[in-house]
């Protein structure tokens, strides 16, 4: 074994870049989607490899379950590769990490789990990932703990240059006409009185580092604005890609 390791690093660095490119084939995508695994599918692994996590179902129900994270992108990539030694694993570090947007969507309770499992020296190396915040009247305590666990992830143990930053938002059946576009003075006031439905605002801007951000919002049917919460909500939805895009971007970005 260690004899055809150094026969394989004894080969020129080109035709080690095209094998490691054959092994790591991402079929020209840019975007590596990661989500949760389905539990019943955790329970049947045989060897433990990854972090392991509980996750709460979106059914009524809310149950709890162990889990884990994996790819579901269709891409061809042997990983192994990586495991044989430390020269070989830093020379495909850049192939798979630094190469790729990581998008999580809503499984966002495998974004600390799976960048956890990548060593320190390799974090730096992702630039971008992608994700979606869910609405704010349909997040409960969970869901609440699992963005403040993310976010404080990313302010001290990663170096993301890039977020695309997709949040859901609701319209009501009549639309939203009747209904205020708050601008970016108005998200101004409501940092400064720290506004509780936008909480999870807050705890993003102690991101640092950003470079880049692409705000897209992702509109569902909500109920009637019968109450100041529900309001406020469709009111927001309607300013997620004005306003509060552009207060995000006064707020969050770094020149680079």
């Amino acid at each position: 074994m260690a004899e055809q390791q150094a026969s394989f690093l004894g080969l020129p660095s080109e035709i080690r870049l095209q094998i490691y490119n054959l092994l790591l084939d991402d079929k020209n995508q840019t975007t590596l989607e990661i989500k949760n695994q389905n539990p019943e599918i955790f329970k049947r692994r045989v060897t433990p490899c990854r972090s392991s996590y509980r996750v709460l179902g979106r059914d009524l129900t809310r149950q709890s379950s162990p889990t884990t994270y994996h790819l579901v992108s269709d891409v061809e990539m042997h990983t192994s590769i990586m495991r044989v030694n430390r020269i070989i694993h830093e020379e495909t570090s850049y192939l798979l990490y630094g190469r790729h947007t990581f998008s999580f969507g809503r499984d966002i309770e495998a974004i600390v789990p799976f960048f956890s499992d990548i060593t320190k020296e390799n974090r730096p190396l992702i630039q971008e990932i992608s994700l979606l915040k869910q609405g704010s009247v349909y997040s409960r305590d969970y869901d609440r703990c699992e963005w403040s666990n993310v976010c404080e992830f990313l302010q001290n143990d990663m170096q993301i240059r890039s977020l695309v930053l997709t949040v859901e938002g609701g319209r009501p059946s009549l639309g939203w006409d009747g209904l205020p576009e708050y601008s970016v003075s108005d998200f101004r006031t409501l940092s400064s009185v720290k506004y509780e439905a936008l909480e999870w605002v807050w705890e993003l801007l102690s991101i640092r580092g950003i470079r880049k951000l692409d705000v897209r919002s992702e509109i569902h049917h909500c109920p009637p604005s019968h109450s100041s919460a529900m309001a406020f909500f469709a009111a927001f939805s309607a300013s997620i890609e004005s306003g509060f895009t552009e207060f995000l971007r006064e707020e969050l970005l770094v020149e680079a």
